[in-house]
């Protein structure tokens, strides 16, 4: 009995050994992702804060609208709050990003000062517009902030990779201190845990190894789209076969839940179709969802219900306590620990970057849309002139370019005013973008001249648009203009007038510069003798008055 005692005991002594070091090892390490998680949120949220500021400070003294003052005022209380964040969770950092975290505060307040000072003045003078010196001092203090800021992400991340180091090293220390010394127990006492504790290992280490791709692949993309395809292939790769992924994404402005990856079950694509962000209760309530056919769930979901496995698995993209999509998970056996882990890690990553990639896509096309009437600005136009005529001429198809112009519109800014003539410009922006086929681009030239690109259509289909948009523009709802509102048109056909954008529009100016000399609200194309005849050489038309 003695020696099975011996055992019994070396066994619930080793059991206990283990436990308290596994414990105190996974504790620590919790601890260290979490603080480090804390750091980078805050350093990120520092940034978000001050580009709410800058973009309410901005959108203030463009339009003079106190409405752009919330964002502004909303970001001064997240950059302190962040900032406290900071401090709170850094105890563990260098003396340099110390250094950094002060540098940031100091850059913020100096920013926040300036800010205030032009909002003062807008509001004691009633003029929003900005001296440019001070503007480009702003801009100045903004680039350097991003500079600290993007050093300090940089030492939060090397203390982070510092720490996980160290609590390698501290396991491995452990492991083989614990194989030494119950190594003479004999095979089957330690043998067996040591085995399972080295696969373990192997699996976390292939896990690591698979995430750190995935992070890596992530930074690499450009777009939604791919950076929504690489997490359903990274999932569906490291999670059991027969696992299928499917990427939804919140659109809060259409109220809508968009499946952004492939749908290969009829049923989840047509519930998907007509989904919106009530519909998925991960996205409803902001937490991981768990759904298996036949169960008695409380409340079911109505996308998880469609999916063609029996087990779902759906997990929100939260970002700042915003959610913006979900991961749905459809898989045939429960995934156990390291799926779930996995599946949460996966999230955990994409998240920050999605939104990163959401919020980079709509600066840019705030860049490229014209403020008044929502349609591509000149630089946007010149931009897709140029890839429209380059695949016209690759696919050997005809395309036409409208030039328009709003008849008389110095006249109504004159007698109107100003505000009137934006009103005109919105309206007829509206009128010819509701006009024109989905793949057909409508957009502002510039003053009161706007174009419009047609592919695939020869003169006779441009003619019918042209003129289709004509009447609908001396037709629009009264805008208080007791004269009504009329438009110029100017077409020109690729390849008949032209095989280059330059080209194109030039031969589209003459043809609208024939329609004015012919009595205005009218269309005119290039290859017409009134065309042809209106002036030689390539100058402009002149502004219509």
């Amino acid at each position: 009995m003695f020696p099975a005692f011996r055992r019994t005991l070396l066994v619930a002594l080793g059991v206990a050994i283990v436990a308290a070091a596994v414990y105190g090892v996974g504790e620590r390490q919790r601890r260290s992702v979490d603080r480090s998680f804390q750091q980078s949120e805050g350093v990120h949220g520092m940034l978000t804060a001050m580009l709410d500021q800058e973009t309410g400070l901005r959108g203030y003294l463009q339009t003079g609208d106190d409405t752009f003052l919330e964002p502004y005022a909303s970001g001064k209380t997240l950059f302190g709050t962040e900032l406290r964040r900071v401090r709170r969770n850094g105890t563990e950092l260098d003396a340099a990003a110390h250094a950094y975290i002060d540098r940031l505060e100091r850059l913020g307040g100096v920013w926040t000062d300036e800010a205030d000072q032009a909002i003062y003045k807008a509001h004691l003078t009633g003029k929003t517009k900005t001296p440019l010196a001070e503007a480009l001092r702003r801009k100045a203090i903004m680039d350097e902030f991003r500079g600290a800021n993007a050093n300090l992400t940089r030492s939060v991340e090397a203390a982070r990779r510092a720490e996980l180091r160290s609590d390698q090293r501290l396991s491995v220390a452990l492991v083989v201190a614990l194989a030494f010394v119950f190594g003479l127990g004999g095979w089957f006492f330690i043998g067996r845990p040591a085995e399972i504790e080295r696969r373990l290992r192997r699996q976390e280490h292939t896990r690591r190894d698979l995430q750190s791709e995935f992070a890596r692949t992530m930074q690499a993309m450009d777009g939604e789209r791919d950076a929504h395809l690489i997490v359903k292939r990274h999932l569906e790769r490291a999670l059991p076969d027969e696992t299928r992924v499917v990427v939804l994404q919140r659109n809060n402005s259409a109220d809508r839940l968009e499946a952004t990856t492939p749908i290969r079950h009829q049923p989840l694509a047509e519930a998907v179709r007509d989904a919106t962000p009530a519909t998925c209760l991960a996205v409803r309530l902001g937490a991981q969802h768990r759904e298996t056919v036949g169960g008695d769930a409380l409340l079911e979901c109505e996308l998880c219900g469609k999916a063609p496995t029996d087990l779902t698995t759906c997990t929100p993209l939260v970002v700042s306590g915003e959610v913006i999509g979900s991961v749905l998970v459809e898989h045939e056996e429960p995934l156990g620990r390291s799926g779930e882990r996995l599946i949460d890690d996966t999230v955990s990553q994409a998240a920050p970057v999605l939104a990163n990639m959401r919020n980079l896509a709509i600066a840019e096309s705030r860049a490229s849309t014209d403020a008044l009437t929502g349609l591509a600005n000149r630089r946007s136009v010149q931009d897709t002139v140029r890839r429209m005529v380059a695949h016209a001429a690759r696919a050997a198809s005809p395309m036409a370019v409208l030039a328009i112009d709003i008849d008389h519109f110095k006249r109504i800014n004159d007698r109107y005013g100003h505000d009137k003539g934006d009103d005109v410009l919105a309206a007829v922006g509206q009128t010819l973008s509701g006009g024109v086929r989905a793949s057909d681009f409508v957009g502002r030239q510039g003053g009161e001249e706007f174009v419009a690109l047609l592919p695939d259509t020869d003169l006779s289909g441009a003619l019918v648009v042209a003129e289709n948009l004509r009447a609908a523009i001396a037709n629009m709802e009264p805008l208080g203009i007791s004269e009504g509102v009329t438009a110029s048109f100017g077409v020109a056909i690729m390849p008949e007038d032209g095989n280059d954008p330059a080209t194109l529009l030039r031969m589209a100016d003459r043809a609208l510069y024939a329609a004015k000399a012919g009595g205005r609200n009218r269309v005119e194309t290039a290859a017409s003798e009134a065309a042809q005849g209106v002036f030689t050489g390539d100058d402009a038309a002149p502004s219509d008055a």
